[in-house]
């Protein structure tokens, strides 16, 4: 059988296992093969990873959230770089927020200009006075790294 063929049809009995939205089957169906070229190995072993097994496995998540874990899985696979700059940008942003619940750092998409968003939610006048007071005293370092972050 031809490699392309059978590493299709592994792809498509992978997609009968739980059910994924049209977009992320394109993905999975794009990514896979490239995440597999690319490590030097097969379609198979990527979709027989210990992580991806896991997840499928698991009984504490139902079928959406397996559905996540696994995009998310193969996507920090895919693009290994920028998966690393957004788990050091959402440590550093976390580092420095001081009310998470409050306060949303949004960085550009892909980090691509230089800039930041900050959503904050108050209730009062003093509950914004603290939060953007503690903002305030935030180092201008810590701010330069999570507003643009190098690699």
């Amino acid at each position: 059988m031809n490699p392309d063929i059978e590493d299709k049809n592994l792809i498509v009995e992978f997609f009968e296992k739980i059910p994924f939205t049209r977009q992320t089957q394109r993905e999975i169906a794009e990514w896979v093969p490239e995440i597999a070229y690319r490590e030097n190995t097969t379609v198979k072993s990527i979709l027989d990873g210990e992580n991806i097994l896991s997840i499928l496995h698991s009984e504490k998540l139902n079928n959406p959230q397996k559905s996540q874990k696994i995009r998310g899985e193969l996507y920090k696979k895919r693009f290994p770089m920028f998966s690393q700059m957004q788990t050091k940008w959402k440590k550093a942003a976390a580092a420095v927020n001081p009310n998470p619940s409050k306060v949303q750092f949004t960085p550009s998409p892909g980090f691509e200009k230089k800039r930041l968003e900050i959503k904050v939610t108050v209730e009062n006048g003093d509950e914004a006075g603290k939060i953007f007071g503690s903002l305030a005293q935030i180092d201008t370092a810590k701010w330069d790294e999570i507003i643009f972050p190098e690699e």
